[in-house]
């Protein structure tokens, strides 16, 4: 009996509670109607000045070439010799080191002289590093002034003092530690461009996704583009690198071999000559070890002899390393701002605030009279 007037109790409470939440709401309804209103204002303003923005993609699919390495493994594991996943797959380079190449300097140096042509520059290609690099190219940005100079203001009077030095990087492909310099152009050409594109693999299905951000349609769609050719420019020269180290790894190993088997030969052969009779048992156990060792030495040797002319025709063939199966299209719709969900945004915001605002109000102004009694 006791617990059912207790939950009666508390059911009551509740539904005071939630009648006297109502009554503020309603009480407060021309300051949540305007509050919601300015939010709306606010988010009308973002939605329409926000600067445009078009999305081109592409899809590639890695080559990734047959295990044919498999007895060149086995005899390298005879001589002691790891020769690692990479000459496992033909020096194919993984997937997951895709966007790693993307983001080094010397890639998006590249990236950088794509050329394209915008509406401002009249009819005449420029390449994209000059349209990130002067403001005549580029359309005006509202909201990114407006920030830049209140929220950002801070920030561009510390970079008003800094001294511009350069600002070194280091390459992602090379024999020996390059050092790159960017100065404070090129650095903010870097970042403008890095920001712009994305990479994405998908592991599971098999395939890699370039895509590019532009507020143009066509030069998005040819910055995505170059974006694939690059990309498969440096994932061919790293497999032809490591082609070529392949081969010369099997050459070495092929001489050492041919000399390892014609010892073994000339070692076998001269103690048959001397021992035709084979009378003793210390005469055979010697032959049989020699013989041994001859055929070992032969297996391996025909082996690399094997390999020497795989590998050579690796070298010589000209393999697709990326297979791309969707090209890169030019966009008709834009990818950004989306309005709609701007303005939903900003519409739930505006509620949230002055919802917040009418049941905090009361506990602020409990709070600060407190703290002056006190």
């Amino acid at each position: 009996m006791e617990q059912q007037n207790l939950s009666q109790l508390a059911q009551n409470s509740d539904e005071i509670d939630l009648v006297d939440l109502l009554r503020k709401l309603w009480i407060k309804r021309k300051f949540i109607l305007t509050a919601t209103g300015i939010f709306l204002l606010i988010g009308l303003f973002v939605a329409l000045f926000s600067p445009v923005s078009y999305t081109a993609s592409c899809t590639v699919v890695p080559q990734s070439g047959e295990n044919k390495t498999g007895g060149l493994s086995g005899v390298a594991a005879m001589m002691g010799v790891n020769l690692g996943t990479a000459m496992m797959s033909e020096g194919t380079l993984s997937p997951h080191i895709y966007p790693e190449i993307v983001k080094s300097v010397p890639f998006t140096r590249e990236i950088m002289q794509t050329p394209i042509v915008t509406k401002r520059s009249n009819g005449k290609a420029i390449t994209l590093y000059e349209y990130y690099a002067n403001r005549q190219y580029q359309d005006r940005n509202v909201l990114g002034s407006i920030k830049k100079y209140t929220l950002g203001l801070p920030g561009v009077l510390l970079a008003s003092l800094r001294k511009k030095n350069p600002v070194e990087e280091t390459a992602f492909f090379t024999d020996s530690v390059t050092v790159y310099s960017l100065n404070e152009e090129e650095k903010k050409v870097y970042e403008a461009i890095q920001g712009a594109l994305q990479v994405s693999v998908n592991p599971k299905e098999g395939y890699v996704s370039l895509s590019y951000s532009f507020p143009e349609a066509q030069p998005a769609a040819e910055v995505t583009d170059n974006l694939y050719r690059t990309l498969e420019k440096y994932v061919a020269t790293f497999k032809s690198e490591k082609l070529e180290d392949n081969l010369q790894f099997v050459e070495e190993s092929y001489e050492t071999a041919r000399k390892d088997f014609l010892q073994a030969q000339s070692h076998l052969t001269a103690f048959q000559d001397a021992n035709r009779g084979l009378a003793t048992a210390t005469a055979r156990s010697t032959e049989m070890r020699l013989q041994s060792e001859f055929n070992i030495a032969f297996s391996v040797y025909s082996e690399l002899a094997k390999q020497r002319e795989q590998a050579r025709i690796a070298v010589k063939e000209n393999q697709t390393i990326l297979t791309l199966v969707n090209p890169a299209v030019v966009p008709h719709e834009k990818s950004a701002p989306r309005r709609s969900i701007i303005l939903i945004g900003f519409f739930f915001l505006g509620i949230a605030t002055a919802f917040g605002w009418v049941q905090g109000k009361p506990y602020v102004q409990k709070i600060f009279k407190e703290i002056e009694q006190n």
